[in-house]
C-alpha cells in the first residue's frame, strides 16, 4: 500500500508527478512523514543511488489529498553520495521543500551505538492506538500504521497525562510490508506529538523535521523512543530513536513543532 501512495511518475528532466492520498492523515491534515515519501522517492530516481541517509524537510504549508508535482534541484551528484533539494508543489504553491542526501546503506551493526537501548514488554502486551481514539477525529494513518504504546505510556491516549514529554513503544506496517529507510521515514513520525503527555491533545504541526537513516532494518517491528525537552514560546522539540528487531539503531529523528494552541478534548476510554 505504501509503494501505491507515495507512487511517482517522471514528466521531465527531474520533474515527477505524484498523487497524494488522504488516508494517511491524522484529521484533516496529512502526516508530514507520510508526505516526504514521494518526495525522498523523487531525488532517488534522479540520482540513482539506493538509499535516503539524511532528510531534513521544511513544511511551508499544508497539501492536500490531489495531484501535486515534485522538482528536484540536483546540488552533488557522486558515485557514493549524492545532495539534492527537492520541492512538493500543489495548486502552484510550494508545500514542503526537503534537503536529501542519498547513499548505499548495509545491514551492518553500528561499529559504536552509545545511545540506550529501547525497553519494551512484547507488542502483544503494549496498547495499539486506534483510528477513532480521538471523540471527533479521525486518526486515519492509523488504519496503515500499527502503533502500540508501552503500558505506561497507554493513559496518555485515554485523557491522563503523565507529565513525562516521553513515549515508547512498536510500530509496523499494517499489510505486513517489512520495514526499509522509507518506513522509517515514516515511522519516526507516526506517533502522537509527545505534547499529548502534558494534556495538548490538538493538532501540533510539524515544522521542520530531519532524519538520519543509520543501517537497513531486519524484518519485523521497530521499537522507537519519543522525547521532548523543552517547551518555550509556542514550539517544542521531539527526539525519536529507532531500533529494528535485531536492536539495532536504525533511525534517528528530530523535529521542531508548534504547541497546539487549546486543547481539544481528550481521548475515549476504551
Amino acid at each position: 500500500m505504501l509503494e501505491i501512495h507515495t507512487e511517482i511518475r517522471e514528466t521531465g528532466p527531474d520533474r515527477y508527478a505524484t498523487l497524494i492520498d488522504g488516508g494517511w492523515a491524522i484529521g484533516s491534515s496529512l502526516n508530514g512523514g507520510y508526505l516526504q515519501l514521494p518526495v525522498v522517492r523523487a531525488v532517488l530516481a534522479a540520482e540513482g543511488h539506493p538509499h535516503p541517509v539524511a532528510v531534513t524537510t521544511d513544511y511551508l504549508q499544508a497539501p492536500h489529498a490531489g495531484e501535486a508535482e515534485i522538482v528536484v534541484e540536483r546540488l552533488r551528484t557522486g558515485k557514493t553520495i549524492g545532495t539534492s533539494r527537492a520541492t512538493l508543489i500543489q495548486d502552484g504553491q510550494p508545500c514542503l521543500v526537503s534537503s536529501v542526501v542519498t547513499s548505499t546503506l548495509d545491514s551492518n551493526a553500528p561499529d559504536v551505538d552509545l545511545a540506550p537501548p529501547i525497553e519494551l514488554p512484547s507488542p502483544d502486551q503494549c496498547t495499539r492506538i486506534r483510528s477513532d481514539v480521538m471523540p471527533g477525529t479521525n486518526l486515519a494513518l492509523m488504519d496503515h500504521v500499527d502503533v502500540r504504546l508501552a503500558p505506561e505510556f497507554a493513559n496518555v491516549v485515554r485523557g491522563r497525562p503523565d507529565g513525562s514529554m516521553a513515549l515508547r513503544g512498536w510500530v509496523r506496517m499494517v499489510d505486513g510490508r517489512d520495514p526499509d529507510p522509507l518506513v522509517c521515514l515514516l515511522a519516526a513520525d507516526a506517533f502522537p506529538p509527545v505534547t499529548f503527555t502534558i494534556g495538548r491533545y490538538g493538532w501540533a504541526p510539524t515544522v521542520q523535521l530531519t532524519t538520519y537513516l543509520r543501517v537497513l532494518p531486519a524484518p519485523g517491528w521497530l521499537r522507537c523512543e519519543l522525547r521532548g525537552r523543552v517547551l518555550a514560546n509556542g514550539w517544542f522539540d521531539e527526539d525519536c530513536t529507532i531500533r529494528d528487531s535485531a536492536g539495532r539503531l536504525v533511525a534517528q529523528s528530530r523535529q521542531i513543532a508548534r504547541i497546539p494552541r487549546v486543547p481539544t478534548p481528550s481521548p475515549t476510554e476504551n
